[in-house]
């Protein structure tokens, strides 16, 4: 590694908290990370599958913000659909702070020193298996590479299942979003292949998202030819939260709809970008 990719990359390590300041700055901060990836090799795959999965979540929170702005919502509605809001911004930001960190630590060289704690153990097991067989190899062939992504996707579902999706304080969110997914309103995921639509459906299921995370892998970024068009699409077409992008309804940005102060309000005196909770079961 030369010196100026090690300082790019110390630089962005060092700018963890800046680039996780809202959905818009993280969504950004994975493709760029994967482009660096890409111009050296070998890609990550996760990082585009992050990108597009975190563009996703910044569509649904500008729906919930029209949601808010609508007078016929009820008002006993608001509160859950604010709670929804913030289980959204949880979730979004502790996959970004976990993630951006050891993905890092990966490419400096430094996985096996990533600290107890701040990393959970699975995740140091995950990249020292992908490097031991990149290093035996030489190359990434399909089968590691695919790997790597499910070692990764089940490392961050785990990661929030405790600390957002059944922490009590999100009690509200996920009962809105079960409704969401009971009444069949849920939109389907978007990405920018014509063919491809998927649900999450059952969200409150930790398989379930899983299982969704391999589905988005193989059926949008498995393929080379998919993966080059999907990371082409996304480079043209950069992040605000607006549905308008893809042709979809809605021009507000995320950034009109959720300033970063009236998210960081929504949990009253809580900290909604706190460092993660302490999880015995997934530490």
């Amino acid at each position: 590694m030369s010196k100026a990719d090690t300082t790019t990359l110390e630089t962005w390590l060092a700018e963890i908290a800046e680039r996780n300041r809202d959905n818009v700055s993280r969504t950004h901060s994975y493709l760029e990370l994967y482009a660096h990836t890409r111009a050296r090799g070998p890609d990550l795959p996760w990082l585009l599958m992050a990108h597009l999965v975190s563009r996703n979540a910044g569509y649904m929170m500008t729906d919930l913000a029209r949601a808010l702005d609508r007078d016929e919502t009820p008002e006993p509605m608001r509160p859950a659909i604010e709670n929804l809001m913030a289980l959204l911004e949880r979730a979004n930001f502790l996959i970004f702070y976990d993630a951006w960190f050891h993905v890092l630590h990966h490419l400096l060289g430094r996985s096996s020193a990533l600290p107890p704690g701040r990393t959970p153990a699975f995740v140091r097991a995950a990249w020292l298996r992908y490097e031991q067989a990149l290093g035996e190899t030489g190359g990434v062939d399909a089968a590691l590479e695919r790997a790597l992504v499910l070692d990764l996707v089940h490392n961050e579902q785990h990661f929030i299942e405790r600390r957002v999706v059944h922490n009590p304080r999100f009690g509200p969110g996920q009962q809105a979003l079960a409704m969401i997914e009971g009444s069949g309103r849920e939109k389907p995921m978007t990405f920018p292949l014509d063919d491809v639509e998927l649900r999450v459906g059952r969200f409150a299921d930790l398989d379930r998202r899983i299982a969704t995370g391999a589905e988005i892998f193989d059926a949008v970024l498995a393929d080379r030819s998919r993966r080059e068009a999907a990371y082409a699409w996304a480079r043209d077409h950069p992040h605000t939260g607006a549905r308008e992008v893809y042709g979809g309804r809605g021009r507000r940005t995320l950034r009109e709809s959720w300033p970063v102060e009236r998210v960081r309000a929504l949990l009253d005196d809580d900290d909604i970008h706190a460092p993660p909770e302490p999880d015995p079961s997934y530490p």
